[in-house]
C-alpha cells in the first residue's frame, strides 16, 4: 500500500509561513465570511466536553472539536474580484482544549490547539499544525472584518478591555481593517498586563496608546469597543457607550443581557451555532426574553455578500457577537499551509510506510 505522509508545522513554522501577518489573515477570514454567506460550507455543531454547565467553561475549562468543510470552487471568479484568497475546497478539524488555571499553575497558555487538514479527494491528512496562532489570529481578524462592515467609516478610538493574547490580535485585526483608528484605550484588571501590552504593541503599530483605570474609561468616547476577557460576571453599563458604537464581544460574560436592548441590531457569525453553543450573550438575551430574535440582523457573511444590510448611518449602535467556527480557522490554516508548501517550511512526517492493516 502507498506510503502516506503529511506536513507538520510547529508554531514557529506557522510564523515563518506568514501566520502572524494580519493582512493575510484578514483576507483569509473575509474569504470565510464570503463563502459562509454563499452557504458553500459544511459544519456540524461544536462537540464540547465540559465539567459542568456552560458557565464552568470560564473556571474549569472545556475541550472542543471543530470539524468543517469550506468550498469556493464555484466562486473562484467572485473571490478574485473581491481581492480575496481563492477556493479552499477541503476539510479539516481543530481540536482546542482550554484550562483557565494553566498560566498561574503551570506557566502554560490557557488554550492550545491542533489543526488537521485533509486531502480533498482521499481525505488523508496533508497537514497537522499548531492551531493556537491560527485560532488567535482568526478571532482578531473576525472583529476586523466586522469593523470593516459595521463600524463608522471615520472611527478613530478603540476601547479595548483585556490585554492578553486576544487583546493583541483584536487590536491587530481592527487597526488593519479600519486604518482611521488612531488611538487605543486599554484596560486590563492586571495593570502590568496593560503595560506589557503597550510596550509590545508600540513596537508593531504606530498609534496612540492610553492605559486607563477602569472599563468605563475604556468604553466612554470610543467608536469601537472590544471585550476580550475571562470575566465571570457582567460589568458593562450601556450609559457608557458613545452613539454609533460598534461593540465586539469576543468573550461570554462581559455584557449584561439587559444591555443588548440598547443596540439597534446584533450581528453574529452563525446564529445556528450560537444557539447550539448556548453560552453567548446574544442567545441568552433572546432566550430570556430581553430582546426578540428579530433583533439578530443575521450572520456577518450575509452582509459581506450583500444579502443583508450592515451599518446604514453613523447613529446606529451595533453589537457583534461571534462564536468562532471551524471554517473560520480552516480558511486561515489553509492559507498558512499553502504558504509553507510554497516556501518549503515544516517537517514531512509519515503516517505510515507499510501499514499492517
Amino acid at each position: 500500500m502507498k506510503r502516506v505522509e503529511f506536513l507538520y508545522l510547529s508554531q514557529e513554522n506557522c510564523v515563518e509561513a506568514g501566520g502572524y501577518d494580519m493582512g493575510g489573515t484578514l483576507r483569509a477570514v473575509e474569504r470565510f465570511f464570503f463563502l459562509h454567506g454563499k452557504k458553500d460550507f459544511i459544519q456540524p455543531g461544536k462537540p464540547v466536553i465540559r465539567w459542568g454547565g456552560p458557565e464552568t467553561e470560564e473556571t474549569l475549562g472545556r475541550i472542543m472539536s471543530m470539524p468543517s468543510f469550506l468550498g469556493g470552487l464555484q466562486y473562484t471568479d467572485d473571490l478574485k474580484k473581491l481581492g480575496l484568497l481563492g477556493p479552499v475546497n477541503t476539510s479539516g478539524i481543530k481540536f482546542i482544549p482550554s484550562r483557565p488555571h494553566n498560566p498561574q499553575k503551570y506557566g502554560l497558555p490557557r488554550a492550545n490547539a491542533l489543526i488537521t487538514i485533509v486531502d480533498s479527494d482521499t481525505s488523508m491528512p496533508v497537514c497537522v499544525m499548531d492551531g493556537t496562532l491560527v485560532s488567535a489570529m482568526s478571532t482578531g481578524a473576525a472583529s476586523g472584518i466586522a469593523a470593516k462592515y459595521l463600524a463608522k467609516s471615520n472611527s478613530e478610538v478603540l476601547g479595548l478591555i483585556g490585554g492578553s493574547v486576544q487583546g493583541i490580535t483584536q487590536l491587530l485585526g481592527i487597526k488593519n481593517a479600519v486604518p482611521s483608528i488612531s488611538t487605543v484605550k486599554i484596560f486590563d484588571i492586571n495593570k502590568e498586563t496593560s503595560k506589557k501590552f503597550v510596550k509590545r504593541m508600540k513596537q508593531e503599530i504606530d498609534m496612540d496608546f492610553n492605559i486607563v483605570n477602569s472599563t468605563q474609561e475604556a468604553i466612554e468616547f470610543s467608536d469601537i469597543v472590544c471585550t476580550a476577557t475571562m470575566a465571570q460576571e457582567p460589568y458593562i453599563d450601556s450609559s457608557w457607550y458613545k452613539e454609533g458604537i460598534l461593540h465586539c464581544e469576543i468573550s461570554f460574560w462581559d455584557t449584561p443581557v439587559d444591555t443588548l436592548s440598547y443596540f439597534d441590531f446584533i450581528v453574529v457569525d452563525d446564529w445556528d451555532q450560537v444557539k447550539h453553543h448556548g453560552v453567548d450573550v446574544s442567545w441568552r438575551a433572546v432566550r430570556d426574553g430581553v430582546i426578540s430574535e428579530e433583533k439578530i440582523r443575521g450572520n456577518l457573511g450575509e452582509i459581506v455578500v450583500g444579502n443583508k444590510q450592515g451599518r446604514q448611518n453613523s447613529h446606529e449602535n451595533i453589537f457583534f457577537n461571534p462564536i468562532g467556527m471551524g471554517i473560520h480557522d480552516l480558511s486561515e490554516a489553509y492559507r498558512v499551509y499553502q504558504n509553507a508548501k510554497d516556501l518549503n517550511i515544516g517537517t514531512v512526517l509519515p503516517l505510515w510506510d507499510n501499514p499492517i492493516l
